[in-house]
């Protein structure tokens, strides 16, 4: 697969974080929906396709994807609509005004137009299902989308999923989505490997793994 050409360099940072240091590569690795807020955004319903990575390493990724969305929702506002990146993969986000947000990590390669037609399908499928009952809730809350699990399925070869994805002039019409460095998101002088350590979305193993990987994760250049 030809390697999508970075253009607009200065527009685009990279984040060597290492969070997701795994060798295989799937298309779509998360879907996530969560309700905004600056603080702690409050996890809705979450699907993945870890399938492609080793059993031992499923669980880890999983949290993983959890963290890493979570954490760039929170320091996204509403209506914002972009993608962070960060060594070979990709967190987008899209948030309502209404504050119901959607996270999907996938594979650098993956069309950021396409993804972002997935994001509304999801944020669309999930208010099409459970209304306004999200608004209410304090805490991690589970409203089971079984339609956002079918849409990672078909999603994950984008162009048999989205014929927009076919026509060039359509794509052409689209507005690049801008992909932002996560130290733009983060406060002054703060560090993701300490949000890792105080993060509650990832084990004591899960951090373990991380730290052995590669020599260590999340030094922000």
């Amino acid at each position: 697969k030809k390697k999508k050409k970075k253009k607009n360099l200065k527009n685009k940072f990279l984040l060597t974080t290492h969070l997701l240091p795994f060798y295989i590569m799937v298309h779509i690795l998360s879907i996530s929906l969560f309700k905004w807020h600056d603080e702690h955004p409050k996890l809705l319903c979450s699907y993945f396709d870890v399938s492609n990575f080793g059993f031992f390493q499923r669980s880890g990724a999983r949290q993983v994807c959890t963290f890493v969305s979570r954490e760039v929702v929170q320091r996204s506002k509403k209506t914002d609509c972009h993608s962070v990146l960060h060594k070979d993969h990709l967190c987008h986000v899209k948030i309502k005004a209404s504050g119901l947000a959607c996270a999907i990590v996938t594979d650098e390669d993956y069309p950021n137009r396409v993804v972002f037609s997935l994001v509304d399908k999801c944020l669309d499928g999930f208010s099409n299902v459970h209304g306004d009952d999200w608004e209410a809730v304090s805490n991690d809350t589970e409203f089971p989308t079984p339609q956002i699990n079918i849409l990672l399925q078909q999603y994950q070869d984008p162009e048999s999923a989205d014929p927009i994805f076919k026509i060039q002039a359509d794509l052409d019409e689209t507005k690049e989505i801008l992909i932002r460095s996560i130290d733009d998101l983060l406060e002054r002088e703060e560090k993701l490997d300490n949000l890792v350590e105080r993060s509650g979305d990832l084990s004591s193993g899960a951090k373990m793994f991380l730290r052995e990987t590669e020599g260590g994760c999340c030094i922000i250049l």
